[in-house]
């Protein structure tokens, strides 16, 4: 499999806030919080790719909320959920596995088993266990979420794409490639239709679909994906956020796949510089990607 390097592997996190332009109005509100000043820089510095920066930031906001005389619980499961997306996207899986269970009992407590809040919890409880390995885990979380969305969202809302997109992660990581395929066709059919054809969503469905072409051997077809995912990526996000690095990492193992080593060397250098300047050198990603390169010198 290939792995989306330094950034958002094949699994998607979500925000505790509802998502943009809904193609309808939920049976259920999702559930807003507060934005304070912090929570809002905590919020950019997390999209902007710096995600221990935002772990920090997240982690002060949740110690000022948990001192008031009376927490808002709304803005304790939001502050859980980012501090664990934040962990997670720096590689802190156990710690943001912690946060994301608080932010899920917070939710079925409030608003009960079936409101599309509680979704985005087991969602991105799902992404940790996708990310750790533990297929089985990942999709079970994944499946509980699908559920809930498709009957108190619709068949067409960008969070089912979420939902379609992280059950063809696993797939992926089983090495069932036509399964996963199929679920990331239906994600990226609804993102086109629903966000745009430059939203970034638009180029992780792309990179996941390049992906399992390169496992299929169709180095073609995977080759005009993740050109897709990059223009993509460089014209919304910026030349060094992480996900322009995933896309590099995949552009690197296509043609290490196709033999050309002179070119894997030139992108995985490529994501390596970005994965050390905003992950550091112990995150997962910065390593695996250091790794590559070392093993092109043998």
């Amino acid at each position: 499999m290939v792995l989306l390097g330094c950034g958002k592997k094949a699994p998607e996190q979500q925000a505790n806030v509802p998502d943009a332009n809904p193609p309808a109005k939920p049976k259920v509100e999702p559930i807003k919080a507060k934005a304070t000043p912090g929570m809002k820089a905590a919020k950019k510095t997390l999209e902007a790719g710096n995600y221990r920066e935002a772990a920090r930031l997240y982690t002060v906001e949740l110690a000022a909320e948990e001192a008031k005389p009376a927490p808002s619980w709304v803005q304790l499961s939001y502050l859980h959920n980012e501090l664990g997306s934040a962990l997670d996207s720096a590689g802190q899986y156990d710690k943001a596995l912690e946060h994301y269970q608080k932010s899920l009992a917070i939710m079925l407590k409030q608003l009960g088993p079936e409101h599309p809040s509680v979704t985005i919890s087991y969602n991105n409880i799902g992404s940790v266990h996708d990310n750790k390995g533990e297929n089985d885990k990942a999709l079970e979380h994944y499946q509980k979420a699908l559920a809930i969305r498709l009957k108190q969202l619709g068949p067409e809302h960008p969070s089912v794409a979420t939902s379609y997109n992280n059950i063809g992660s696993v797939h992926d990581n089983k090495g069932e490639y036509d399964k996963a395929l199929e679920h990331y066709q239906k994600a990226l059919a609804i993102r086109l239709k629903q966000l745009g054809p430059e939203h970034p969503s638009v180029a992780i469905s792309y990179n996941n679909i390049g992906a399992v072409h390169v496992n299929k051997g169709e180095y073609d077809k995977a080759l005009e994906y993740f050109q897709k995912a990059l223009a993509i990526d460089l014209k919304q996000l910026g030349p060094e956020h992480p996900e322009v690095a995933a896309s590099y990492h995949n552009m690197a193992f296509l043609y290490k796949a196709k033999k050309d080593l002179a070119r894997a060397k030139e992108y995985w250098e490529k994501a390596y510089a970005i994965c050390l300047k905003k992950l550091g050198p112990n995150h997962p990603y910065t390593k695996g990607t250091k790794a590559e390169l070392d093993a092109l010198k043998e």
